[in-house]
């Protein structure tokens, strides 16, 4: 039986009030709720990640979703071509 790593992103979902963060358990693993800011971070598998985000927005305290860079991020870095030989440093450097 061999475990299969899935690909999973997080959302941060801005809410009007706390009160609402126990109903984000429903659409996927609540990681971190933030009190002061009233915002909660939300992890769950790629595939589930269009519909999830069309259903939280129908919701009346969310605010604003945001979505985590981290994929594009590594994609535009290349990182998952670097090697402990370079150094943590790839070999092509993009101005930006």
């Amino acid at each position: 039986m061999m475990f299969e790593l899935q690909a999973r992103t997080s959302l941060v979902v801005y809410v009007s009030s706390l009160r609402q963060v126990r109903q984000l358990k429903r659409y996927g693993h609540v990681d971190y709720v933030s009190k002061r800011m009233r915002y909660a971070v939300i992890y769950m598998n790629d595939e589930l990640v269009e519909e999830t985000v069309s259903r939280l927005k129908q919701l009346k305290f969310v605010r604003r979703i945001v979505r985590s860079p981290r994929r594009r991020l590594a994609e535009l870095l290349n990182l998952d071509q670097v090697t402990p030989a370079q150094g943590g440093q790839s070999q092509e450097e993009d101005e930006v």
